[in-house]
């Protein structure tokens, strides 16, 4: 037999370069499988979403103040036209009321905006919530 015909015969062997890729690609499948795998069982998607609003801070403008704000998801729901409504007081009696809507706030997410007074915000008491929203 020439030297040809034994190389041909012996199997070949997988370079270890290719044991690495293949591992690796394991790995990332089997994590991609779990995690799908949670997610599905948890049922996190179906959740309602709970929106928190807290004011950032307000600026004199043009038209009046713009009482800035952060609205946070605390669930994996997420939520679609959200409203805000922020209550300027004085005491008991509510003094201006203003709104704003949210496009989108993704789950365990947030989103920001702006309400508009006329009156300036740091001299009454503030409310600000989230009134109601869309299941997308």
């Amino acid at each position: 037999m020439s030297n040809e015909a034994l190389r041909e015969s012996r199997p070949r062997k997988t370079p270890l370069l290719e044991w690495i890729a293949s591992g690796i690609g394991l790995l990332l499948t089997i994590a991609m499988i779990g995690i799908i795998g949670r997610e599905a069982l948890s049922g996190e998607s179906e959740q309602v979403a709970t929106i928190t609003v807290t004011a950032t801070s307000f600026s004199q403008a043009a038209t009046g103040y713009v009482l800035a704000f952060d609205a946070s998801n605390k669930t994996g729901g997420a939520a679609a036209a959200v409203e805000i409504e922020a209550t300027l007081k004085d005491g008991h009696t509510i003094v201006e009321t203003g709104k704003a809507t949210l496009d989108y706030v993704p789950g365990y997410g947030r989103a920001s905006g702006g309400v508009v007074f006329t009156n300036d915000p740091s001299l009454r008491k503030l409310e600000i919530r989230a009134v109601g929203f869309q299941i997308p």
